[in-house]
């Protein structure tokens, strides 16, 4: 089998992810997640491209450690074996399951990977790897095609690598000296969820330890992984709420430093223990991503989140409008006046928006709403839950040319069930 052959099977099943649903792929416990085309306010262009497959494993992502000519990440992303003796309930690859089998050497990915990279068709490398019964040798594998590309080819582009469950503190040090971004997907948010995805895996010892292990490599040379460590949920397959996930994520943030959290909506593969659960609907991976920026980005916490009884987010609308909608004691706010923790707190109105508001009203008084559209600040969104010089916003609008379209708080804005799954920028969500 050549290499070409290799890649096609081991390039995370990308042609066949495709091929499996327009929106929505299957999720695995060791494989990059496939990001949708993330939503782009209309000042934005959307990256051409971007959340795509190429052949053999080149996917152009919108986030990464370099840039294409058309603006997105042309990122290979391969495993070194498809070989797995895990049992992940959900997985593609899960051991048993029948499906072509192979392996790449460090020798030859590093070798394919310089020659596509010399011609300008990929920026970076994301690897990972089946995990077998000898998991530093797998783990060791990986470190050698990385130790390859940096000494022997010079690369210093970006580099991301898995670090598998159940590997040794040597191996995680190894892995963090030569890659830009480590990775290890948890899967689900505790313990007990887990145990409904695998019974092989032990979230604390074999998982959450080695994040650990990350953080204090991370901490004793600020220089290592310059991108940081990041995880990976899947979302419906465990029987998690919305609340369990978004506590998990708010807590990892805050004790170990993790750079960001990714959720990959369930969607049942055949020949899996549980393929016969339906598959997540994409929208509340979406809302899991809106809720996520207001834990990073605007200062909320978890418990500040609005959930149902059953503790999953509102699909109807987003999480920051549904927190301004229940909270009304909040509003409205003088835009003339408010600091910018509550300026965060108002529907359209983004971290980028709110600076340039609180700078401009050093120098100038702001009368009109043109010079808050200036600023960034949708005003269909903001209108309801602002004031200006103390008169509503609205009573404003209604009697100028600047006329927002009506906005229903709980329906969705300019949703159809149609539409792929919106993944917000930290100054797109607030608007």
């Amino acid at each position: 089998m050549d290499i070409l052959q290799k890649l096609g099977i081991l390039g995370d099943g990308a042609l066949q992810e495709h091929e499996l649903s327009a929106n929505q792929s299957a999720p695995s416990c060791f494989t990059p997640q496939r990001i949708p085309d993330p939503y782009q306010h209309h000042r934005n262009p959307v990256v051409k491209g971007s959340g795509k497959f190429l052949p053999g494993g080149i996917h152009i992502s919108p986030v990464g450690g370099g840039k294409s000519a058309s603006g997105g990440v042309r990122l290979l992303k391969v495993l070194q074996t498809n070989i797995c003796e895990f049992d992940c309930f959900y997985c593609e690859h899960r051991a048993g399951r029948d499906v072509p089998r192979t392996y790449v050497s460090p020798e030859e990915l590093a070798r394919t990977f310089m020659t596509l990279h010399q011609k300008r068709l990929v920026d970076g490398l994301f690897l990972s790897s089946g995990i077998t019964k000898k998991i530093d040798t797998m783990q060791e594998r990986m470190v050698q095609t990385a130790e390859i590309l940096r000494t022997r080819y010079r690369f210093r582009g970006y580099i991301h690598l898995k670090i598998l469950p159940g590997v040794s503190l040597a191996a995680v040090e190894e892995t963090t000296r030569l890659a830009s971004r480590v990775s290890l997907n948890l899967e689900a948010p505790t313990p007990q969820h887990l145990a409904r995805l695998s019974a092989k895996k032990s979230f604390l010892d074999d998982m959450l330890t080695r994040m650990v292990w990350v953080k204090r490599v991370k901490d004793a040379d600020p220089d290592r992984i310059p991108a940081g460590q990041i995880t990976q949920f899947v979302v419906g397959a465990a029987g998690e709420t919305d609340h369990d996930l978004l506590a998990a994520v708010d807590r990892l943030y805050k004790q170990i430093g993790l750079r960001r959290a990714y959720f990959s909506a369930f969607s049942p593969v055949p020949d899996t223990p549980l393929d016969h659960l339906p598959p997540t609907p994409l929208l509340r991976q979406n809302r899991l991503y809106q809720a996520d920026w207001l834990l990073r980005f605007y200062g909320f916490s978890p418990t500040e989140l609005v959930f149902n009884a059953e503790g999953r987010l509102p699909l109807a609308v987003d999480p920051k409008m549904a927190w301004a909608a229940n909270h009304p004691e909040f509003f409205p706010l003088d835009a003339t006046k408010a600091d910018y923790e509550m300026l965060l707190r108002v529907p359209g109105i983004g971290p980028t928006s709110a600076r340039r508001l609180i700078e401009l009203r050093r120098s100038l008084v702001v009368t009109d709403p043109q010079s808050l559209t200036r600023l960034g600040v949708v005003l269909k969104r903001a209108a309801p839950f602002l004031l200006l010089q103390g008169r509503p916003l609205t009573s404003i609008l209604s009697q100028t040319r600047v006329r927002p379209a009506q906005l229903d708080l709980w329906s969705p804005e300019g949703f159809q069930p149609s539409d792929r799954p919106l993944i917000l920028e930290p100054d797109e969500i607030g608007r």
